[in-house]
């Protein structure tokens, strides 16, 4: 067996089908792969639509349970349970499109520095409020300078829906179960220990369906930027990251130093106007370019995302002094 593909699910029934698809298009000439589909005890349909679509294809697939409902512990049940040589683990909510595994197998063949290679990121969304999250999430100012971003092939420190040579987990171990976000930058940390490096080819592209709304967009930045401060303990997060938690930091900071000087306050506040306007700029541009009116949300979604994101950063920092205190 030459590739198993990991899909760890939790009531995705609408998207599972659609991202099933998108990987068989994948072998069309190559019945060399297997589907391990490892469920979080969904309340759905998810089981019913993937093993009724599975059941007419000539598909070599395992649906698994995934007791402890979490990503890291799914990964790992299928990594156990696989028997390729190369594991691709594309989210549920992704669709890999035309050639993205030959693409990526071929650049690992060629290449035995490279433990892993990913692709590009293109974001979609299924309702009109999630476009302007989608547009949120495809820009600079919105991400940094991130696979969602970056259009460019070359080795980076991390990489999207990668695909690895199953026996890199034999050599550094497999995902951090206790790790509720970030386990592929704690993975991925330790992989690069190990000597292995990252490519991002750019020729290699995927579709990812985000968020739907401002609720579901708040509660997902803010469980990003709790878990952070963990693997940042290990070394494992980069400066952007912490982007949000730092700009934050410096005006809050710069508050406080205002009651020794109110030079500080003047400087807080005349930084935060000038991301506003940043913002606002941005927002309009988008608006304009898309020539409607209802991206003028972009301006609040943005702002959420950042303000959501750090506040999960400053929780998760009180989280693990909280700990070490008791």
């Amino acid at each position: 067996m030459k590739i198993s593909v990991l899909i760890v699910v939790r009531n995705e029934e609408k998207y599972i089908i659609n991202c099933i698809k998108s990987i068989e298009l994948q072998f069309e000439n190559n019945d060399d792969w297997e589907l391990l589909i490892i469920d979080g005890e969904s309340y759905d349909k998810t089981l019913y639509y993937a093993r009724n679509y599975l059941k007419n294809k000539n598909i070599k697939y395992k649906i698994l349970n995934n007791p402890n409902k979490t990503l890291a512990a799914g990964w790992n049940i299928g990594i156990i349970n696989s028997n390729g040589e190369y594991i691709i683990r594309p989210d549920a909510h992704s669709e890999l499109i035309e050639n993205y595994i030959k693409i990526g197998i071929n650049i690992l063949d060629s290449n035995n520095d490279i433990a892993a290679v990913g692709g590009r990121l293109i974001t979609k969304s299924k309702t009109r409020f999630g476009n302007v999250i989608k547009e949120a999430l495809s820009l600079k100012i919105g991400v940094g300078n991130s696979f969602r971003t970056s259009q460019k092939s070359g080795y980076t420190d991390t990489v999207v829906y990668g695909i690895y040579r199953k026996q890199i987990f034999n050599k550094v171990g497999l995902f951090d179960e206790s790790l509720i976000r970030h386990q592929d930058n704690d993975l991925h940390k330790r992989i690069k220990d190990y000597g292995g490096k990252f490519w991002q080819e750019s020729s290699m592209k995927a579709i990812y369906y985000c968020r739907e709304s401002l609720k579901e967009l708040n509660n997902q930045m803010l469980n990003i930027g709790l878990n952070l401060p963990i693997v940042f303990l290990r070394n494992a997060a980069s400066f952007r990251h912490f982007a949000p938690f730092i700009f934050y930091s410096f005006l809050i900071i710069n508050l406080f130093l205002g009651f020794i000087n109110k030079l500080f306050i003047y400087l807080s506040i005349f930084t935060f106007l000038i991301y506003l306007l940043i913002l606002i700029f941005e927002t309009i541009r988008v608006s304009l370019k898309r020539k409607d009116i209802f991206y003028m949300y972009l301006f609040i979604v943005i702002l959420n995302m950042h303000f959501f994101y750090a506040l999960g950063t400053y929780l998760g920092f009180f989280r693990l002094i909280k700990k070490k205190l008791l």
